[in-house]
């Protein structure tokens, strides 16, 4: 019982890990929507599964991702594996105030609040990782769009008299609090059906 548990544990990190790279390419490489769009299912499988299957999935996305960019530009950089570090992050604030699943069950409005403060939480920690990384990524490399997709954004504070710092971390905080938003209110979707799902089994 316990071996048939931890199996379909890990079908369902291996799916989730699928999925993020299906939504990945589909939102923001194919219609190039500036969001990263990286951990829906990431969040999905910390409400469904816990804080260790969450874990995994992120590390595992991140750590593949980094690989690939290596494989596809011949250069390994660093800091795209660091960015594993936001994705921690998310996991383990989500995680604190989601473990508790009774509390998303008193009512609507008591499940809305709880996603918009993972929401909150997540981003805020999301907001000031990934700037920090970016400050140092902006002095070691030449960044490309396709590598930051807020490169715009940082680089419009820079022109206004921000430093660089604090215009990474400015840059931050419209796209990470709506990614988070969309990614939090999916993700308890998506593990939400798969709850109703495994229920009527």
């Amino acid at each position: 019982m316990k071996n048939q548990k931890v199996l379909k544990t890990v079908l369902i990190c291996i799916v989730a890990e699928i999925m993020n790279w299906v939504t990945t390419f589909v939102f923001y490489q194919t219609l190039q929507i500036p969001l990263f769009f990286d951990t829906i299912f990431t969040v999905a499988v910390v409400i469904y599964s816990g804080l260790v299957p969450g874990l995994c999935v992120s590390i595992v996305y991140n750590v593949l991702n980094s690989l690939i960019w290596t494989i596809r530009t011949g250069f390994f950089d660093p800091f795209i594996l660091m960015y594993g570090i936001c994705g921690i992050l998310i996991v383990i604030s989500t995680w604190v105030i989601a473990r508790k699943k009774e509390n998303f069950r008193i009512n609507l409005p008591i499940t809305l609040l709880y996603l918009l403060l993972i929401s909150l939480v997540s981003s805020l920690c999301c907001i000031v990782s990934s700037g920090i990384i970016d400050y140092f990524h902006y002095l070691c490399y030449e960044i490309t769009d396709q590598m930051n997709p807020i490169k715009t954004f940082t680089e419009g504070f820079v022109q206004q008299h921000f430093t660089l710092l604090a215009s990474c971390i400015l840059a931050q905080i419209p796209i990470s609090f709506l990614d988070r938003l969309l990614a939090t209110f999916s993700g308890y979707g998506i593990a939400l059906l798969c709850e109703k799902v495994r229920d009527r089994r």
